[in-house]
């Protein structure tokens, strides 16, 4: 019984041994296998494995070096080398892209690192795993190209049907004045066109503030401040009926780095968008606070609210609904916040009116 009972020992050493070694083979295959590039360098950074796929993409080849550490396989890939580097110290990434050399020239890679434990949680190396992403991105390239080429094409027919009707207008009173007209009439239509002139103007001034970068100069501003000198002027429209301002400015609000002209541009065309949408009269709520480590800013109107068939499209540069309105406030104003690592965004209710809310970082 004895003997019979060591046997079955042996039996089970013998095919649990068998067995870890088939599981081990199989896993080995399926590394040297996988389309991706996998490399192993142990705490003393010697490679202890490199599959196909990786030499595939680097360009390398690990089982010629007889020198096995990474510095001297990786000395064509510094950036590669810097992030096993940065593993071996305990730092780790997740689908990191970053450009390198192979081959002759340049590829897109995208990398993941991570460290490497035993069972009793000793760092054993670090474990690099890469794709080669370069077809991706020249898609990726490719598609932002296009998607330039369709805003500009949008841009420009949004200018040129903004610039026709001022246009227009100027050549009608340039046609009076041929004419031969009284001197009244004559000052009449001199000022037509002075008029139009001076909106044809404020077009441009408001394309070229939307299709330039902003490059805010970052001081400390006082919003609470800026809020209470801008509202007066904001409010003030002349197609407008009464509004009553209704202001709920935290007390405590801090000071944060942002560019004082830019930000006072983008309150005032929202607000503005807010007056505008109330013609008849109605309420402008205009609070403020801190939610979630930023500053927030609620500005919100009693009009007819935002249709939800154009709510994804009212920050796009010349959608407007008004009949005077250039469509350029809005996209200004979500170009400045996004300038200043902020969000902007709206909720709206039909026949109930419209909030906008700005969150803005307090620290930079």
């Amino acid at each position: 019984m004895v003997l019979k009972s060591r046997r079955k020992t042996v039996l089970s050493k013998i095919s649990k041994n068998v067995l870890s070694k088939d599981i081990s083979g199989y896993n080995n295959l399926i590394l040297q296998c996988i389309p991706s590039g996998v490399i192993v360098i142990n705490m003393d950074g010697i490679v202890t494995f490199c599959n196909p796929s990786a030499d595939s993409v680097l360009g390398i080849d690990c089982t010629k070096e007889k020198d096995k550490s990474y510095l001297n396989i990786l000395k064509g890939n510094s950036q590669v080398a810097q992030l096993i580097k940065n593993g071996m110290k305990g730092e780790t990434y997740f689908r990191k892209q970053i450009q390198i050399k192979a081959d002759g020239g340049a590829k897109w890679i995208g990398i993941s690192t991570a460290i490497l434990y035993d069972d009793k949680a000793t760092s054993l190396g670090v474990i690099a795993v890469f794709s080669d992403i370069t077809d991706v991105k020249e898609l990726e390239a490719e598609v932002k190209l296009k998607e330039r080429l369709a805003a500009v094409g949008e841009l420009s027919a949004g200018v040129a049907h903004e610039i026709r009707n001022p246009l227009s207008a100027i050549g009608g009173y340039a046609e009076l004045l041929k004419r031969g007209l009284a001197e009244d009439e004559i000052t009449s239509a001199v000022d037509g066109i002075i008029k139009e002139a001076k909106n044809l103007n404020q077009i441009v001034t408001n394309f070229l503030s939307f299709v330039k970068k902003p490059q805010p100069v970052f001081n400390e501003t006082d919003v609470k401040a800026l809020l209470k000198e801008i509202l007066p002027i904001a409010c003030h429209d002349k197609g407008s009926g009464r509004i009553d301002i209704n202001i709920k400015l935290a007390r405590a609000l801090p000071v944060i780095e942002a560019d004082h002209f830019e930000l006072k541009m983008a309150f005032l065309n929202i607000i503005q968008n807010a007056v505008q949408a109330m013609p008849n009269g109605g309420r402008l709520t205009v609070k403020s606070g801190i939610q979630y480590g930023m500053m927030f800013i609620e500005i919100t109107d009693t009009g007819g609210g935002i249709p939800k068939e154009i709510g994804d499209r009212i920050f796009n540069p010349f959608f407007t609904t008004k009949e005077q309105g250039t469509g350029l406030g809005l996209a200004i104003a979500h170009k400045i916040v996004e300038s200043h690592d902020g969000k902007i965004e709206f909720k709206s209710k039909k026949g109930k009116g419209t909030t906008f809310i700005i969150r803005l970082p307090i620290r930079r």
